[in-house]
């Protein structure tokens, strides 16, 4: 049994395979080939990506999310928050005043 080369199996895979080679791969599996049904299915998995690759596109991502949450927090009520929050409470003008 004559088996179609790894390239043209690769291109059947990628979907870049001519009608001729495709018509081609297609006999040959119904055939029952099981090398080339196991040489499919290898080529039809995701290659492995490590995790480092991912490192620079997410490092870019935290920073612009970090930058525009930056830019869209107002100076102004920020400081009035800080302030809100360091000072203590103004008395209640309902209360009577002491008087000394």
């Amino acid at each position: 049994m004559d088996h179609p080369s790894e390239d043209i199996l690769q291109r059947f895979v990628s979907g870049t395979a001519s009608r001729e080679e495709s018509r081609m791969v297609v006999k040959h599996l119904v055939k029952g080939c099981p090398a080339c049904a196991r040489k499919i299915r290898d080529l039809m998995e995701p290659k492995a990506v490590p995790g480092s690759s991912y490192e620079d596109s997410l490092n870019r991502f935290d920073q612009g999310l970090i930058e525009a949450l930056e830019s869209s927090i107002s100076p102004i009520q920020t400081l009035r928050t800080v302030l809100r929050d360091a000072l203590p409470d103004p008395p209640d003008d309902d209360l009577p005043l002491k008087k000394g």
